[in-house]
């Protein structure tokens, strides 16, 4: 195998710094470890940290590619341990540092017409983080018969496991939610394109699920942990749950553990309607219902000024920890029961 003009012989575990984006001075280098096993299988991409601070997916990814040999694996493992590398230095929650892209809407959609940048005319040049997106897309993901993103809440966010996918009405989606099967998970949330009110747009295009999607791979988003933190037990669960789905596609040697989940479809996301501090009654995996108060805004003479009241029945997937908002600011996302 040949990836990044390095030659990955069969029974071959190599890392190295892949160059994912040139600078005025220095250049983006983010790690990245292939495994080769000694056995024909398939081909597993997982890649994380393109939100660069949630890192339970990271530290995952890292155990993973330190345990397992060549000799333990059929086909070829792909991890990219972290795709944001400057976002996770300078403690960005969903950007890059760079240039203030989020790179997980930027990954080619092979129907780019370029972009107004404040000048005379639209043009084709693409930002650092769009470039990085660009090369780790066509290096490594488009190689994958199964692609796997690591997500998680990010600095203010608290989240419960699930995993997400984003049906596109094609032959891949039946492929995907088996995937979302694979991993131990008791919620699976289907996002199809239009579904969250609130949020008319999402998913749209310029994911790296979504876009492995479009070309016919089986994507999913594996979402765990928040606040920034590194919790061990959480990255067991997530290391644990990467194995479970190696076993279903006969990439590693094992039975496989099979759970029949809830799937949530479509779903409601609360913004903060006024500025100030705001008090959370509610934690994410609770089930809430329709009508109930979530938690209150209050100004700083004590008074509540603003309650946030649950739009339907569902399920906290995740939401802002924060205690301070302001306006616009995304409180909860509900996934519809």
């Amino acid at each position: 195998m040949r990836i990044d003009n390095r030659d990955i012989p069969k029974g071959s575990k190599v890392k190295w710094n892949f160059l994912a984006a040139e600078m005025t001075v220095n250049k983006i280098e983010i790690p990245v470890t292939v495994i080769n096993g000694v056995k024909d299988g398939p081909t597993v991409v997982i890649t994380a940290g393109v939100h660069p601070n949630e890192l339970i997916g990271q530290a995952a990814t890292v155990h993973l590619a330190k345990e397992l040999e060549p000799e333990d694996i059929a086909g070829t493992l792909i991890f990219v341990h972290i795709e944001n590398p400057m976002g996770l230095q300078f403690k960005y929650a969903n950007r890059s540092p760079l240039d203030n892209v989020n790179m997980n809407s930027v990954f080619p959609t092979g129907m780019e017409k370029g972009e107004d940048m404040g000048k005379d005319s639209l043009h084709l040049g693409i930002s650092p983080t769009k470039q990085a997106a660009e090369r780790i897309f066509h290096t490594f993901i488009s190689l994958a018969d199964w692609h796997v993103d690591m997500h998680g809440g990010e600095l203010f966010e608290d989240l419960d496991f699930n995993i997400e996918i984003l049906p596109i009405g094609t032959e891949v989606d039946e492929k995907t939610r088996a995937l979302a099967r694979m991993f131990k998970s008791e919620k699976i949330w289907e996002v199809p394109q239009g579904t969250i009110p609130q949020m008319p747009n999402y998913p749209g295009r310029g994911s790296a699920v979504a876009e492995a999607n479009h070309r016919g791979i089986p994507s999913v988003f594996f979402e765990i942990g928040g606040e920034g933190r590194l919790n061990k037990e959480l990255v067991e669960q997530a290391c644990d749950a990467l194995k479970n789905m190696m076993m279903c596609v006969g990439m590693l040697e094992g039975e496989p553990v099979y759970v029949e989940p809830v799937v949530y479809s479509g779903g409601n996301v609360l913004f903060a309607q006024k500025g100030g501090l705001h008090y959370i009654h509610i934690k994410s995996g609770d089930l809430v219902y329709k009508g109930q108060e979530l938690g209150y805004t209050m100004n700083w003479d004590g008074e509540i000024i603003s309650r946030d009241i649950c739009p339907c029945d569902g399920l906290m997937t995740n939401m802002v920890v924060h205690g301070g908002v302001e306006p616009g600011d995304m409180l909860y996302v509900i996934a519809n029961k």
